[in-house]
């Protein structure tokens, strides 16, 4: 078996492979990224994917991404470790320590002091796993998942539009305000926001609304639509699962609820980001209007990740909101490197 860094050609292997390697524990789910694997890391300025072959077959992949962020009150290097599938057949031959071994050379060459990676709560065999790295867990964070299924009503305050150029300073200034003394953020700019804008697959201007009144901006609010990354179909469900199902159509013929999902479903979905807001109210009107937007285009849920108790969390008053944990691993990669007790920020676009 040999390591290497990935490349276009692989493209069609990647993908097969994956297919093969469903994910999730109540709720089994096929991810397979779409238009082509590497659509998925060109999210991020700085990435590496690698693949793991006999031969010329490939038997296992793993992504990293090297970024800037605050660490302890300190702007360093960091690296995001993420996407690492094996085929059944070769697991637990070392062929996932063998990939990780080589994220960390790549990312320690480029300067990161730490590495950090997200694993759903009730993934025990990767939590076990990821500790035998001598990976800790830091923190527990939450994404809550918000059901569309009907239109809500918006508030009239302010006016709600799409970013332009010219919105560019000011939303850049509201988020690093919003997540100001948070680990793991790096602060932005007009410039960085527009390169953003401009990397992430599938996405644009039209993507990140903004709440204005009487020329100020009171929240932004961005959405990454996975359906153009990723597709998502639901290979099984657990009995909970079922049973909900059940009952959510035994309800939904006496009102609107949101609709359970079967095997075979392919999920439809969006990820929130960047979230940035002076006060929670003010994302309400935001989250309110993209529910009605998410509900002409077909979309199902969306969802977010942040701290147990962040304030956000206060804007999804009436929404059915399903929550589900998410367990913050770090691994120093630098000698009294770690970060601090104080809030954590993790990105959508690493979900």
């Amino acid at each position: 078996m040999y390591i290497r860094e990935a490349t276009a050609d692989d493209n069609n292997k990647l993908r097969e492979l994956q297919a093969k390697c469903p994910q999730g524990t109540a709720l089994i789910v096929s991810t397979i990224n779409t238009p082509d694997f590497f659509a998925r890391v060109k999210a991020y300025e700085s990435y590496k994917v690698y693949v793991a072959c006999i031969d010329d077959h490939i038997i296992g992949s793993g992504a990293c991404v090297i970024r800037n962020a605050i660490v302890n009150g300190q702007l360093h290097r960091v690296g995001y470790l993420f996407q690492l599938f094996v085929n059944s057949e070769y697991r637990r031959k070392g062929v996932a320590s063998e990939l990780f071994a080589y994220r960390w050379d790549y990312l320690t060459q480029q300067g990161a002091v730490l590495a950090y990676t997200l694993i759903m709560e009730r993934n025990i065999p990767s939590m076990r796993y990821v500790e035998s790295q001598s990976f800790k867990l830091h923190t527990k964070l939450i994404m809550p998942g918000l059901a569309i299924y009907k239109e809500m009503d918006i508030p009239s305050k302010g006016k709600i539009r799409p970013i332009t150029q010219e919105d560019l300073n000011a939303v850049a200034r509201l988020m690093n305000d919003t997540w100001q003394g948070y680990e793991l953020y790096e602060p932005t700019s007009a410039e960085r926001l527009a390169a953003f804008i401009q990397r992430v697959p599938a996405y644009s201007f039209d993507n990140l609304l903004i709440l204005e009144d009487q020329g100020e901006i009171l929240a932004c609010l961005g959405f990454w639509d996975w359906r153009q990354i990723m597709r998502i179909t639901v290979i099984e469900r657990s009995l909970k699962m079922r049973m909900i199902g059940s009952l959510l159509h035994l309800i939904g013929r006496f009102r609107p609820m949101p609709r359970g999902v079967n095997a075979g479903d392919t999920l439809n979905q969006i990820m929130l980001t960047p979230i940035a807001f002076k006060q929670p109210a003010h994302l309400t009107l935001l989250l309110r209007y993209m529910n009605n937007q998410a509900l002409s285009r077909g979309i199902e849920q969306i969802f977010c990740i942040c701290e147990l108790k962040h304030p956000l969390l206060n804007s999804m008053k009436g929404f059915i909101r399903i929550n589900t944990g998410v367990n913050l691993y770090i691994k120093p990669l630098q000698p009294n490197i770690w970060v601090s007790d104080k809030p954590v920020y993790v990105d959508g676009v690493d979900m």
